[in-house]
């Protein structure tokens, strides 16, 4: 009989229960075997380089998504009450885009009112012998002053100081008018000590100019005066029709930094004709003007200098050309 025949005809594999069990344990033991051989080719082959540069991309993508929004996160827009970003009080960016419809961005007049309101006072209140309401006038006739002399389109452009004038008491008009009537000359004095002209053929863009700056009253120096100091800076910004070939505000956006004392003269002790406002010293610097027109008495903007850029100012002006709290700088930015 042949072997195989006895095999197939054995009692032990004519057992069906016997036969299940086998037959189960021969498919784990293939399925084990079919585990060992894969780990087996994994440790041998080769790593495909493709894999791991599509591993690398996804990790780049995930990380420039990551810092998109991280960088999204600090240029939102602020919430609802939160103060906008305050722009450097002391300085101009010496380089930075110029949009004549935004012409005081990048500077610190950026955040400044329009006009005269930027210059503020504390509450009225008695000063010696002088009530809340003398103290009020004083302030009145102080921003009347400096709104006549910097701000005003009729001193500004037409060069007229009638209204200037006007303000003042009769002595102190008899002191000023012919100093104010006689036209600057090239290389003479420079800026006039009282007034802002802006010199023929320039123009003021419609956003400015914008003021900065404090007034504090105090006893006068003499019976009778109430005085009141004014630390302040105007902004002018200049029209241009090239706009695309600046490179920073400082070519249209000049500044006036002054410090002024003014006096406010009254009671018996003081004449007649010396009753009223006076002006009692001063000083004042510009920045980033036309030094042409400077040397002349006139007011132009940065742009009106050679491409050199000698007077233009930015980054390296000394801080009190922008802001009141720091001392009126000596120089005004122009050679010599």
């Amino acid at each position: 009989m042949d072997e195989d025949d006895l095999l197939e005809t054995h009692p032990d594999l004519m057992d069906p229960e016997w036969r299940k069990h086998a037959k189960t344990d021969a498919w784990l033991g293939a399925k084990q075997d079919r585990k060992a051989l894969r780990r087996q080719r994994r440790r041998t082959r080769p790593r495909r380089p493709g894999r791991r540069w599509w591993v690398f991309a996804a990790f780049v993508a995930i990380l420039a998504v990551t810092t998109g929004a991280i960088v999204l996160v600090g240029h939102r827009s602020p919430v609802d009450g939160a103060a906008p970003p305050t722009p450097n009080p002391t300085r101009v960016s010496q380089y930075a885009h110029v949009d004549l419809a935004r012409p005081y961005a990048n500077t610190p007049a950026d955040t400044w009112p329009k006009g005269i309101d930027g210059i503020t006072s504390p509450a009225p209140a008695a000063i010696g012998s002088f009530k809340a309401e003398a103290v009020a006038d004083a302030y009145a006739k102080t921003r009347q002053a400096i709104t006549a002399s910097g701000l005003d389109p009729a001193v500004l452009f037409a060069h007229d100081p009638k209204a200037f004038l006007a303000l003042f008491a009769p002595d102190q008009r008899e002191q000023l008018a012919p100093r104010l009537a006689r036209k600057p000359s090239k290389d003479d004095g420079g800026f006039s000590s009282y007034l802002t002209e802006i010199a023929d053929g320039y123009h003021l863009l419609d956003a400015g100019p914008r003021t900065f700056g404090t007034l504090t009253a105090r006893a006068g120096d003499k019976p009778g005066e109430l005085a009141v100091d004014a630390k302040y800076v105007i902004a002018y910004a200049f029209d241009n029709v090239h706009p695309e070939s600046l490179t920073s505000p400082n070519e249209i956006v000049s500044f006036l930094r002054a410090d002024q004392t003014f006096v406010v003269a009254t009671g018996p002790t003081v004449a007649d004709t010396s009753h009223g406002l006076w002006i009692d010293g001063g000083q004042s610097a510009y920045s980033a003007v036309g030094c042409a027109a400077a040397r002349e008495g006139y007011l132009a903007p940065g742009y009106a200098n050679p491409p050199t850029g000698l007077g233009t100012g930015g980054d390296q002006d000394a801080p009190g050309y922008y802001d009141p709290k720091y001392p009126v700088p000596t120089l005004d930015g122009c050679p010599a």
